[in-house]
């Protein structure tokens, strides 16, 4: 029996049915942040100038002028950018986040002949050594009075401040200032901070690693918690770049799909070498989300951690 001829319409259905199945198994393209912010979280995004420096500007579109402020430190090589997931969840908790990276020096770490050298653990001994501690800690103290001034309506007498890496090292530090009514370290190195202060909620995770090679193991960074006042929220398997709260920058998401599809395709067709060569990952294997950021579905583990600050946060700033 000859089988049926096929019309053109009907391959051409066909066609278009296996191509939509070989694309199924990709995750689709994040959409930018700032449409994700504004259209679905109904928040509103703005930025100013403040002593030479460009901060963010993170607030619900529903919220009253007068807010309660959370003061946002980005870590190593790290701009204003960065950490849109501890600042929408403040944000739409009723705080207006202001993101500040205080010195030009840690934006550009990775840019440094250091980094260059990778040389890292002398990188993180620079950036979390005693000079530029106190440098970073001044010119906090010195943006301070300057935000204030640009941002004059915002409840200053209710303010927080936070910070991820280095920036979690400057809040701990600044923690015995009046300014703050409480304090918010998210992954802060092995340090000890001021004895007394604001309330402060450190925030980790068993996988915290450093990957700079400062700690052996994600347990030092709880030496913060000899200070009086200092609470802990331990995460689960949420990794060191996770709780950046940052998003991927746009476009590593379809570079990231093309690693992974050649290092799947292997050596010789196109993929990646075995023994962790470009392209590929250690033993030949398929690639883990990039570190410098950490992907969509890594972030949505950091949901505790989230809802953990938002509690700490209202507990303290939301008093008369």
């Amino acid at each position: 029996m000859t089988p049926p001829r096929l019309d053109r319409r009907t391959l051409w259905f066909a066609m278009l049915s296996l191509a939509l199945a070989g694309c199924a198994g990709a995750p689709p393209e994040p959409r930018p942040w700032a449409e994700v912010a504004t259209r679905e979280l109904q928040l509103v995004l703005d930025s100013i100038e403040v002593q030479g420096r460009r901060v963010a500007i993170t607030r619900s579109a529903t919220a009253v002028a007068a807010t309660p402020v959370v003061v946002y430190l980005p870590g190593l090589g790290q701009d204003t950018e960065a950490g849109q997931r501890w600042a929408a969840a403040w944000a739409q908790a009723g705080y207006t986040v202001l993101t500040v990276q205080p010195l030009a020096a840690d934006a550009l770490a990775w840019r440094s002949a250091l980094a260059r050298a990778a040389e890292f653990r002398a990188l993180g001994e620079h950036h979390y050594g005693p000079g530029l501690r106190a440098e970073r800690l001044a010119a906090l103290r010195q943006l301070l009075p300057a935000l204030q001034a640009a941002r004059p309506a915002l409840d200053w007498r209710r303010a927080a401040l936070a910070g991820y890496e280095t920036g979690a090292q400057t809040a701990l530090d600044a923690r015995a200032d009046a300014a703050w009514r409480a304090v918010i370290a998210i992954s802060p190195p092995a340090m000890q901070a001021p004895a007394t202060g604001a309330p402060a909620l450190l925030i980790t995770s068993e996988t915290d690693h450093d990957p700079l090679g400062l700690l052996r193991n994600p347990a030092e960074r709880l030496q913060t918690l000899a200070a009086d006042g200092v609470q802990l929220a331990q995460l689960g398997a949420v990794s060191h770049a996770a709780l950046a709260g940052t998003r991927a920058p746009d476009g590593w998401h379809a570079q990231d799909q093309h690693l992974v599809r050649a290092a799947r395709r292997g050596p010789g067709q196109g993929g990646g070498a075995p023994g962790g060569a470009p392209g590929g990952a250690p033993g030949g294997g398929a690639l883990a989300p990039r570190s410098g950021s950490a992907t969509e579905a890594a972030l949505t583990d950091l949901g505790d951690g989230l809802s953990r600050s938002r509690a700490f946060l209202d507990a303290w700033l939301r008093r008369p």
